[in-house]
């Protein structure tokens, strides 16, 4: 299953070309919920707030779609993400270490634009695409 961040999504709902080509030959998608409030967050601070929230529910409602929720064992994965980076010195929000360990707990490949992931390489191997 595929894992996306926040801005994975958002380069999705731009059809930006690298993304929509990846997942030319993928089957499902999985939305941590911690993206999803990220998003709404991000919708109640912009002017399209009706537009992107339909966009949002259009994108959810997929059948290939799945809504991925922590638990304990994702706060295990968390703390040691976590631990981590902090010893390679490199910082990622804790947003993106909720997205990690729930990619890491259920064996995902995590996508993303983002090159703070980088410091996860080591741990996550080729599970984790940076989209350029």
């Amino acid at each position: 299953m595929i894992y996306f961040d926040t801005v994975t999504y958002s380069a999705l709902a731009k059809n930006e070309k690298s993304i929509v080509k990846f997942l030319q030959d993928k089957h499902g998608i999985a939305m941590p919920i911690n993206v999803i409030s990220e998003l709404r967050y991000g919708f109640l601070k912009g002017s399209k707030r009706e537009e992107n929230e339909a966009k949002l529910q259009r994108f959810l409602a997929q059948p290939q779609i799945e809504i991925v929720f922590p638990t304990i064992e994702t706060t295990h994965l968390y703390a040691k993400l976590q631990l981590h980076c902090i010893k390679k010195a490199k910082v990622l929000s804790h947003n993106d270490i909720w997205i990690a360990a729930l990619t890491k707990e259920n064996n995902g490949q995590l996508i993303t634009y983002d090159k703070d992931f980088e410091a996860l390489k080591d741990i996550f191997g080729d599970q984790l695409v940076i989209l350029t």
